[in-house]
């Protein structure tokens, strides 16, 4: 089986897609503390061209993130 193109799809390129008007809605996650569901949204948004996010209250971000610390 052969992995069909995002031409043969009709998908737009990345630079297509940046220039494409976006839909006039804004998405707010409030105490959304999963990172899972947070990166869930914003690849449906992506998905849909939602034109705006908001993060508040405790909502996972890339602050968030735990990071190892040297040892």
């Amino acid at each position: 089986m052969r992995k069909i193109t995002n031409e043969e799809l009709g998908r737009p390129s990345a630079e297509e897609f940046a220039r494409m008007e976006k839909m006039p809605v804004a998405v707010v996650l409030d105490n959304v503390r999963s990172m899972q569901n947070v990166g869930a949204f914003f690849r449906t948004a992506d998905a849909f061209a939602v034109e705006r996010i908001a993060l508040c209250g405790i909502t996972a971000g890339r602050s968030t993130r735990r990071r190892s610390e040297p040892s």
